[in-house]
């Protein structure tokens, strides 16, 4: 595959657009042949259109069309200004050339040929002054078409999405994520707006957690946006307002609605700690940039710091520091917090977030003396402008990899006895990660060494596990130290231990009794 993509990339144009001998280029479309079309219906292309893109079933289709049978026009858009408007699928003007938009692309042109089971029938088009059973010939022209698609999982209709504009970039809004819209919805077949939000001009747009978005068709409907897109979006009742309707709003029950939704900016928030305890929110893309720090990274950073709750972030704000010094997993500093290493890992150089950190996370039970009371959570607005790689233990020697780990594991254990069991928990982790696979070590001195570190980090983990009462975690860390060739006595205990708080009083003294 990759030998593939680079002989792509040294082609030329010409080359790449290249086809078998007789059969039509890229640049050629005029024997297109859809096998879709039904017999009775010619289509004969006379000028290509751009693009390889060709509109589905649902999608509205923008065209200039004129229609003759036997020389005489009966019908031409010509005169009224603009496109005619159909939607794929619907049959409309007539069976035959619906059956054609499938298979155009943008900008053709195309002259088509519909015999009369295809076109008008015995009835013929009284309006237009088609005579029955007449063969009808059209010229049209794909000028352009908006992208329409049912996302409901019954496509049922229920929430269709007209895209209006379609958006520059991939983003689409994860419930977590916070996206800015501008918005307004009216009644389908109603003039009046029932509600709007940041439509007027120099207007913000509407900051909201994507997951709160009501109702909830227009909740996924959003989730289907780029960053960049605008779309009208019509909704069933039961995607909407169901049988209650907003009375106070004149949305009667069981109406249909419809919204004009643009899909202005998009915040993705990460979760850095996989619980909601640090979410962090990030403000801007840097593309140049995709490597994040990790363990003793040291960073360059500028964040100010605040206690969550109501008011001016001035009111609430303890901490403003610009340019500091962080190294991620270091115990000396009592104001970097847990939540802020975390959210730190998320970003990449240049990059700035918005972070919200629950107590656990911040200052916990023991608060910030004068400043951040305990069980408050905080909130950070922080930069990362540089930092510098953390070392790779791959590349590493034993005797290097041991030095690291047991720096690390250091330095959890600072964090285990000031009571910081999150933080010291992920530092044993860290510590463990050089020495998890041993077993391939052919120097007896290594493989020893690396299996009384292994040893000591999972012991110290299940420590940290008993402290946070997640006995099946004790367990199998102890099992882990069970199998190395060292002394099994703190493994023994402490296995013990949450055996008897996890009800396994049947296999607790088996094993106790070697301890």
């Amino acid at each position: 595959d990759f030998v593939v993509c680079f002989v792509l990339l040294q082609m030329s144009d010409d080359e790449l657009n290249m086809s078998p001998p007789g059969s039509p280029t890229a640049f050629d479309d005029s024997s297109y042949d859809d096998s879709s079309l039904p017999i009775g219906v010619k289509k004969t292309v006379l000028s290509n259109g751009s693009g390889w893109e060709r509109p589905k079933d649902m999608y509205e289709v923008q065209v200039n069309i004129t229609g003759k049978y036997d020389e005489i026009i009966f019908d031409s858009n010509e005169s009224e200004g603009r496109p005619r408007t159909y939607v794929v699928g619907s049959g409309l003007p007539c069976k035959g050339l619906d059956s054609t938009f499938k298979g155009m692309k943008r900008g053709e042109k195309s002259t088509v040929v519909i015999d009369s089971p295809h076109a008008f029938g015995p009835e013929g088009l009284p309006d237009k002054n088609v005579p029955a059973d007449v063969a009808v010939t059209y010229e049209v022209e794909l000028v352009d078409w908006h992208k329409v698609e049912d996302i409901t999982k019954a496509k049922d209709k229920g929430i269709l999405v007209k895209l209006l504009d379609d958006g520059p970039e991939w983003d689409k809004p994860k419930d977590h994520d916070f996206s800015f819209i501008r918005y307004r919805g009216r009644v389908v077949g109603e003039d009046k707006y029932f509600a709007e939000e940041g439509m007027g001009e120099g207007t913000e747009p509407l900051r909201v957690k994507t997951g709160s978005i009501l109702p909830s068709g227009l909740l996924e409907a959003v989730k289907e946006l780029k960053k960049g897109s605008k779309a009208l979006v019509t909704l069933k009742p039961e995607h909407a307002f169901g049988e209650t309707g907003i009375p106070d709003k004149a949305v009667p029950a069981n109406a249909a609605v419809e919204y004009e939704v643009e899909l202005v900016d998009v915040h993705n928030v990460i979760d850095a700690s996989k619980d909601g305890g640090v979410l962090c929110e990030t403000l801007n893309k840097v593309s140049t940039e995709w490597k994040k720090p990790k363990e003793t990274s040291k960073c360059s950073v500028s964040w100010k710091a605040a206690v969550a709750g109501p008011g001016s972030w001035a009111s609430r704000e303890f901490e403003n520091l610009e340019n500091r010094s962080v190294v991620i997993g270091s115990a000396g500093s009592d104001t970097v917090t847990d939540g802020l290493e975390r959210a730190l890992e998320q970003l990449v150089k240049g990059q700035r977030a918005f972070v919200s950190v629950r107590s656990e996370y911040a200052f916990g039970e023991a608060g910030l003396e004068g400043k951040v009371k305990a069980g408050e959570s905080v909130e950070y607005q922080v930069e990362l402008h540089s930092f510098e790689e953390a070392p790779s233990t791959y590349s590493m020697s034993a005797a290097d990899k041991k030095a690291y780990s047991e720096k690390i594991k250091e330095t959890g254990n600072t964090f285990f006895k000031t009571g910081q069991i999150r933080r010291a928990l992920r530092r044993y982790e860290v510590a463990l990660e050089p020495f998890e696979y041993i077993d391939n070590i052919r120097d007896e001195a290594e493989k020893r060494a690396a299996q009384e570190i292994k040893a000591a980090c999972n012991l110290n983990l299940a420590a940290c596990h008993d402290k946070k009462g997640d006995w099946s975690q004790v367990v199998s860390r102890c099992n882990i130290v069970m199998e190395l060739p060292v002394n099994h006595n703190k493994a023994r205990f402490r296995r013990a231990k949450a055996y008897i708080q996890l009800g396994r009083l049947q296999v607790k003294s088996a094993h106790i009794i070697h301890c």
